[in-house]
């Protein structure tokens, strides 16, 4: 259920008056939740009733929590009548890596960091095989849509990525590795940015959303953990935090 909606405030950046765009942070297996937030999220649209609305998932749909599988597919359907966007989290990103080029020392570390309870899902033994039987199980259109993801999306003022940037490098020059990965020196920048732009990211969980940041807005509030999922909407001037659990 929705358990926090805060009131209409300032925007980060704003937007036209005909667009509503909500951001969503990372669901770590959470179907339950990320389907809840996106019921939240339609009747919002269906509130404002913008000419576009986007939806994007901030990336890291997999690991950590129970249904892995079926929050992807959620994140795929998305909400209807909006533009949905998946950005590639460092788990999903990881879990290529090992499709491609099988590694024992990163497979260790992702079994350490949520790949044990992925692999629980699946039931599948990580040790034996297992790139065939993983593959099967996804399908190969579930395959080709996480190679087709994106590792960051600009609208406007506002640039969506998972988890953050390299300040000292042009924002169309940054690394896979970075957008994907980076928590330090990211993490303690002030801003402002390039461009004069917002940054939407996950990728570090907290335990609060701070939504006074004039530069940028970190939507992981550790959704496995907490059993709060967080959500960013944005319609022209104005914004709001969602909160599913």
């Amino acid at each position: 259920m929705l358990i926090a909606c805060s009131e209409w405030m300032p925007s980060i950046r704003e937007i036209t008056e005909q667009t509503a765009i909500c951001a969503i942070g990372d669901v770590h297996g959470c179907a339950d939740l990320l389907q809840q937030m996106h019921a939240g999220l339609a009747h919002e649209f269906d509130l404002i009733s913008p000419r576009a609305a986007y939806c994007i998932h901030l990336g890291d749909l997999i690991d950590r929590g129970p249904k892995s599988l079926r929050a992807l597919g959620l994140a795929r359907q998305g909400i209807p009548g909006a533009t949905n966007c998946t950005l590639i989290g460092n788990h999903e990103d990881r879990l290529l890596q090992l499709l491609r080029t099988p590694d024992a020392r990163m497979m260790d570390r992702w079994l350490a960091h949520g790949g044990t309870e992925f692999f629980e899902e699946l039931g599948v033994d990580p040790r034996d095989g297992w790139e065939d039987r993983v593959s099967e199980l996804l399908g190969r259109d579930t395959i080709e849509w996480l190679h087709s993801l994106p590792l960051k999306l600009r609208l406007g003022e506002l640039l969506f990525v998972h988890a953050g940037i390299d300040v000292e490098v042009p924002i169309d020059r940054q690394t896979a590795e970075t957008l994907a990965w980076i928590r330090e020196p990211w993490l303690s920048s002030q801003g402002p940015y390039e461009d004069g732009l917002a940054i939407i990211h996950g990728h570090t969980p907290i335990a609060d959303v701070v939504l006074s940041n004039q530069h940028r807005i970190n939507l992981d509030t550790g959704a496995c953990e907490t059993g709060v999922l967080s959500a960013l909407l944005i319609h022209g001037g104005r914004m709001k935090l969602l909160q599913t659990g």
